[in-house]
This record gives structure tokens, C-alpha cells and sequence, in this order.
């Protein structure tokens, strides 16, 4: 029970931390084996074991490869593990067979976002919503509009001082160094990010970019005016498009309706 225990901890710890991870669990063994049908081991995105058992050497090195697969692709796996073999390099020929089934844990992706206002506050519910880890850096005084969010930062931290991953940059903030913070994003490498603007000063801030030096293979991560074309007229649905446009950027979508009419 005391092994159990530590493997939730573990695994909470890890959720709390954004990391990914893989759960494997023995669901089925025939003939002999160390390891008994409900045990548990966590792996980390490496394929190397963290906590728990399922078996020696020769099944930890299996699973392992399963996981990284697992974690590729965010799909379930089971792997068969023939511990039946007479080559002494594979580990303790035990004389059975085991069944693992392996669950990845993705981490979530991270939206920060730079700004307030009713679009951002939409924007934060709709994508805790949709399960992404939401960081907001906005003024002290606002910072309670925000209680969904996994992090606020109301201090003027500079983009090399937020020790987080930042997979989706949005920029709401409509101060005058706006162009600093967009260039600054693309040379972090953040993959998207994007600025709440209208046509004309988003194509101001391309002219910026294009003047600075960015190439054209960071500019494609550079979206503005942000979100898709909705023909959005309230914050609600200004914040839908962003949102929208960062799922459709996550899963590979085209943004183009789906219909057969």
C-alpha cells in the first residue's frame, strides 16, 4: 500500500510540474514471473523508470522503448514480454510471458499570455477549458480576475526570466514597445505567438520584424490580427478565434469548415 501511495505522489508531482510521463501496469502474466498482475511502475519521457516494478531488467528495457513510442504518439500501448527465453543476455529466463499496459501522461501545452482586459479573461476560462496550462502576466490590481489561471506573474519579468516551456505567446497588452515584445517572442522561439492588434498595426509590427532581421521561417510563427475569422464582434467571441486559431495550430486543423454541403 505504502508503494502505491508513493506512486499517486509521484505522479501528482509530476502533473504539477507539466512533465510527461507514461503509467505501465502488468494486466496479465502466464508461467512464472517476479512480477504480479496489478503492478505499477512510472516512467519518465525518456523511457527510464522513476518508481514502482513490474519486473527485472530485461521488461524495464522493454517498456521503456514502449513508452517513448507511447509518448510520441499519445497513444495506449500493450506490449507482450517473452521472459521464456533460454539467451541469458535478455535477462532471467523466468519462464513466462507478461502483458504491460502503458499509459501516457502528455504534459499540457502553455499559453502565456502578456495583458488584460475582458478578451483575455475569455481567453484564460475557454483554455483552462481545453486543458492547457494558462500562464498571465498582468498588473497587480487585476491579478484576481484570474483565479483559473496556473500562474500569475504580476512582476515585468522579461521573457528569459519566466522559467517555463512557452508553447503559445499572446500579446494583449497595446503599450507602445509592443514591437519589442513581438520580436523578442520569435527570438525565444516560442512556436506562436500572436498579437492582439488591428490590420494596421499588426502590418506595422511585420514591418518591424521584417526590418529587424527576422527570416521568413520565424515569421511564420508571428500571427496577427490574432485569432481566426469568425467575423467576431463581442470579446467572447474575439477570445473564441484566438483560442480557436491556437487549437487549430496544435492539432495540425486547417480552420476550414468541416462541411459536406
Amino acid at each position: 500500500m505504502s508503494l502505491q501511495k508513493d506512486l499517486f505522489t509521484i505522479m501528482a508531482q509530476l502533473k504539477e510540474q507539466n512533465r510527461s510521463f507514461a503509467i505501465a501496469t502488468v494486466i496479465a502474466v502466464q508461467g512464472s514471473s517476479s512480477a504480479k498482475i496489478g503492478d505499477k511502475a512510472v516512467y519518465d519521457l525518456n523511457g527510464k523508470r522513476v518508481m514502482g516494478y513490474i519486473g527485472g531488467g530485461c521488461v524495464e528495457s522493454r517498456v521503456g522503448k514502449t513508452v517513448i513510442e507511447s509518448l510520441t504518439d499519445n497513444q495506449t500501448r500493450m506490449v507482450d514480454v517473452n521472459l521464456d527465453s533460454d539467451n541469458i543476455e535478455l535477462g532471467i529466463p523466468c519462464g513466462g510471458i507478461m502483458t504491460v499496459f502503458v499509459e501516457p501522461q502528455k504534459s499540457s501545452p502553455t499559453i502565456l499570455i502578456r495583458g488584460m482586459g475582458c478578451v483575455v479573461e475569455t481567453v484564460v476560462e475557454l483554455a483552462k477549458m481545453l486543458n492547457f496550462r494558462v500562464l498571465i502576466q498582468t498588473p497587480e490590481e487585476e491579478q484576481e480576475r484570474y483565479s483559473s489561471a496556473d500562474k500569475i506573474i504580476i512582476d515585468p519579468l522579461e521573457l528569459d526570466d519566466i522559467n517555463e516551456r512557452v508553447d503559445f505567446f499572446i500579446l494583449a497588452t497595446h503599450h507602445r514597445d509592443d514591437h519589442k515584445q513581438t520580436l523578442a517572442a520569435l527570438e525565444a522561439e516560442i512556436p506562436y505567438v500572436t498579437v492582439v492588434a488591428s490590420r494596421k498595426k499588426a502590418g506595422l509590427l511585420l514591418d518591424y520584424l521584417k526590418n529587424n532581421g527576422v527570416d521568413d521561417q520565424l515569421l511564420g510563427r508571428f500571427h496577427s490580427p490574432a485569432g481566426l475569422d469568425l467575423g467576431s464582434k463581442t470579446a467572447e467571441e474575439i477570445a473564441l478565434s484566438i483560442v480557436s486559431d491556437i487549437v487549430r495550430h496544435r492539432n495540425g486543423g486547417t480552420g476550414e469548415s468541416m462541411s459536406i454541403g
